[in-house]
């Protein structure tokens, strides 16, 4: 794997297969899903949620993405983001969050300065592993941290298995276009009007 567009164009994401629960996105996929948002990633917030080995969040970063808050749980894993963001000298445009998603989203619905609140993020990238149904569960819960905080990311994107059917709409959002590859989808929702 490899960052494939921006400032760090070619730099190398390590292949972690052998992890469990772990399918990093294609660079195919990625491609795709960055060609969609175009430049409106420019300094933008961008949140890679499940982030794995950081692949989507550093790749928002090489295309002009001004921030990036990855979340995810595995110690491995982080600390292959940890390492990467030092090779990459971008310590400064990433924050961490060394927790379950689910948590961090519902624990932000209690707080008045939630998750959401204080990262303020435009882009939030979903793409947990495949076989546990996360994606709606995640989504609702963005949804509802939205509403009780006030602040509504602009863009919620979510990778999910073709199995996996989630719904056109989570009020306040709708799904707005979808990019199938293989068995993998992408699906685009924005705030209603």
């Amino acid at each position: 794997m490899r960052i494939i567009s921006g400032g760090l164009k070619g730099r190398k994401i390590p292949n972690v297969y052998n992890i469990k629960n772990v399918s990093p996105s294609s660079d195919f996929l990625k491609g795709v899903l960055f060609n969609a948002i175009g430049a409106d990633i420019e300094g933008k917030v961008f949140c890679d949620l499940y982030a794995g080995t950081g692949n989507v969040g550093f790749e928002a970063v090489s295309r002009g993405a001004a921030f990036c808050i990855f979340i995810e749980t595995s110690p491995e894993l982080i600390s292959i983001i940890i390492k990467l963001s030092k090779q990459f000298k971008i310590e400064e445009k990433l924050k961490i969050i060394k927790k379950d998603v689910l948590k961090v989203l519902t624990q932000a619905q209690g707080k008045a300065q939630g998750f959401l609140k204080e990262y303020r993020p435009d882009y939030i990238f979903i793409d947990p592993p495949y076989n546990l149904s996360l994606c709606g569960k995640t989504v609702n819960e963005i949804a509802a941290g939205a509403e009780m905080s006030g602040f509504y990311p602009e863009n919620i994107i979510v990778q999910h298995d073709k199995s996996e059917m989630l719904s056109d709409k989570y009020p306040p959002y709708e799904l707005v276009k979808e990019k199938k590859h293989g068995k993998s989808i992408l699906s685009f929702y924005r705030q209603l009007p």
